[in-house]
């Protein structure tokens, strides 16, 4: 396997900054609702960084500029080889703007689609990696909430987590909750009434309450408007790994309601998994959160079906060196280039 990432960055255009924040601009990598992300060069520094500018029109919204805010501190708080690194940003600039690690390579989604399933050990990097990003993830407060192939990067050196401007702080948890939502469940099947918070025809049961996430790849928990937890990436988790062994969405395309019901009530496909990974998968994507894995437990259950659990009788494994090794010994068929920068040509557009 080869992965392929760009080969060239895209153009500046007229409009775009040529400087932020002591970077120089090169090219732009993609741009999004929220913003567009350039790659950006510095005195001292090997390669890009990614330098993501919120557009124009937003950075005049006090609100926006809360949330831009919101996930930069975010980004901050997270230390993990699989998580896109924080560098630096400017949320009080007339037009904010954010840098992180640059990552070559494509995502996950672009590269199955094109060149086919992930097999052996890249399927083992990428769950084993996942699951170290949630680890670090959960364990500095914050939940991505938007975990799929298009946010993971297959990088030279591993999965690499990005994009968490959806990603909210984690609540202090009732330990009783789930219990009691339970037997909240069971009581309605008993008397015969439809669990789904709103009729059926509403308009409303094929979303979240907030309105974020991609139709499919949403939590159960969040279509039922209940709280997003660290339970809820996980069980992202095993969408994203699904995806990767059988090159195609684990709840299938439809229409968002139609996606809603499939997560609420029917089993992934979880074609192409080996008996041990499948056991795993389906125990992320338990429709109760509360019969999940958390993501510490899913790393090491990962590691296990990958060969580098504890041995019987032994003692806990080093779950960082047993991530780093995995990704030294399996993941070696990734030959990612920096793309080049864009063509000198455009640099002679107006600065205006």
């Amino acid at each position: 396997m080869k992965a392929r990432g760009v080969r060239r960055l895209g153009r500046l255009g007229e409009g775009d900054p040529r400087r932020v924040g002591g970077f120089e601009l090169v090219g732009r990598i993609g741009a999004g609702g929220m913003g567009t992300v350039y790659a950006g060069v510095a005195d001292g520094v090997d390669g890009y960084l990614a330098v993501k500018v919120v557009h124009a029109e937003h950075a005049a919204d006090p609100a926006f500029r809360r949330r831009f805010a919101h996930e930069a501190r975010l980004l901050a708080r997270v230390n993990s080889g699989c998580v896109a690194r924080f560098v630096r940003a400017d949320v009080e600039a007339e037009v904010p703007w954010l840098v992180t690690e640059y990552v070559p390579g494509p995502t996950v989604r672009h590269h199955v689609e094109r060149h086919g399933p992930l097999r052996g050990g890249m399927l083992n990097g990428l769950a084993v990696g996942a699951a170290e990003a949630l680890r670090a993830i959960h364990a500095a407060g914050v939940v991505h909430r938007d975990l799929k192939p298009s946010n993971v990067v297959i990088s030279p050196v591993g999965p690499k987590v990005l994009d968490f401007g959806i990603a909210r702080p984690t609540d202090g948890e009732d330990p009783t909750r789930w219990m009691r939502v339970r037997r909240f469940r069971r009581r309605l099947r008993t008397l015969r009434i439809s669990a789904d918070p709103a009729p059926a025809g509403d308009g409303t049961a094929h979303g979240p309450a907030d309105g974020v996430g991609t139709p499919g790849w949403i939590s159960p928990e969040q279509y039922r408007r209940e709280p997003v937890t660290d339970r809820s990436d996980v069980f992202l988790w095993g969408c994203l790994v699904a995806f990767a062994a059988a090159a195609h969405d684990p709840f299938g395309h439809g229409h968002p309601r139609e996606l809603a019901r499939r997560v609420l009530a029917e089993e992934p496909d979880l074609d192409r998994l080996s008996p041990a990974l499948e056991d795993l998968v389906l125990a992320a994507m338990a429709k109760s959160p509360g019969d999940r894995p958390d993501s510490t437990e899913l790393l090491d259950r990962a590691l296990a079906v990958a060969g580098r659990g504890p041995e019987p009788g032994g003692g806990r494994v080093d779950r960082g060196a047993a991530v780093r090794a995995l990704l030294a010994e399996e993941w070696t068929q990734v030959a990612v280039r920096l793309p080049r920068p864009a063509r000198e040509w455009s640099r002679l557009l107006p600065r205006g």
